[in-house]
């Protein structure tokens, strides 16, 4: 039987989300594995939480300011840590270890620091929202980042957005880096917030993969119009009351390049305005109402040609 993935997991803890009140604030490997054990998955690729210690925590959660503190760079501990906790652990097979980057401050400091990880990691992301740093850097001063990808065949995930005031991450912008870079593989995450627009144009790009990464969250937000998802007119066409229908609907569009994803914890949300709370379990039990063959591909198939090539 073919090894099942979850392509999209956090590991590590965000002071800043804690003392804001935000929650989810923490993970750690022990428990992501639990949690995958219970569901039958059998690897996670995982990546520290997105706003690092790099970042004043006092200044993020007294003011929601992303401010870099005097001598460090982006993910100059966490990075570090993940690795050290899975070998701790030794959840080396079970847990894919992705480095975090910021792909617009400290390019080439970041880049000495991957130098040094690169035999240890299986990929690079970046959540670009909550690091108040624009995606679209990759396209000028920091390509290097994306030529670092190329070079060491390293498979790269984006947090997406459509959010109108959301300056960093937009799905139009990702899919614009993943135009630019055609040698690297990348996997543009959430569903592409359910744009169908988007989405088409995604699938026309042999170099991308989307995951579907808090299905359920964004199920909900469509049915009750939040604007974290796309708007009714370019939203896929489907029923939001049922998450593996939605999934379908979506695999129809992407096909062979859908990936399932958790989000792990962050398939809850709550923060200033919002209160979501889903579990692992509930995002895990979609796939059991997935036609075999769907199933199987977002699960096994498209995760192996994603991490590692279609060779």
């Amino acid at each position: 039987m073919s090894e099942s993935y979850d392509v999209h997991t956090h590991v590590g803890l965000d002071l800043g989300f804690y003392l804001a009140g935000w929650w989810p604030y923490a993970s750690t490997a022990h428990e992501l594995v639990g949690h995958l054990d219970r569901a039958g998955i059998d690897r996670a690729v995982c990546f520290p939480f997105t706003l690092p210690s790099a970042f004043d925590p006092y200044a993020f959660a007294a003011e929601r300011v992303v401010r870099l503190q005097d001598g460090r760079v982006p993910f100059d501990r966490e990075n570090e840590a993940l690795i050290r906790e899975v070998k701790r652990l030794g959840l080396e097979d079970r847990l894919l270890p992705f480095a975090m980057f910021d792909p617009a401050r400290c390019v080439s400091e970041q880049l000495q620091r991957l130098e040094s990880l690169v035999d240890s990691i299986a990929g690079l992301k970046t959540q670009s929202t909550s690091l108040q740093s624009p995606i679209r850097s990759l396209l000028g001063a920091s390509a290097d980042l994306m030529g670092f990808a190329r070079d060491h065949d390293l498979p790269v995930l984006f947090h997406t957005a459509v959010h109108p005031e959301d300056r960093w991450a937009q799905a139009a912008d990702c899919l614009e880096v993943a135009k630019a870079h055609p040698n690297v593989r990348f996997n543009l995450a959430h569903s592409l917030r359910f744009d169908a627009v988007q989405l088409t144009a995604a699938a026309e790009l042999d170099n991308v993969w989307i995951d579907c990464a808090a299905h359920l969250i964004h199920c909900r937000a469509a049915r009750e119009g939040w604007p974290v998802v796309a708007t009714e007119s370019r939203r896929v066409r489907s029923d939001y009351t049922s998450p593996a229908k939605v999934l379908e609907a979506v695999h129809a569009i992407v096909g062979d390049r859908y990936l399932w994803g958790s989000d792990h914890p962050y398939m809850s949300w709550c923060d200033d305005g919002i209160a979501g709370i889903y579990r692992y379990d509930e995002e895990a039990d979609v796939l059991d109402h997935l036609p075999d063959a769907v199933r199987t591909s977002m699960t096994s198939t498209a995760p192996r040609r994603w991490l590692t090539g279609p060779g």
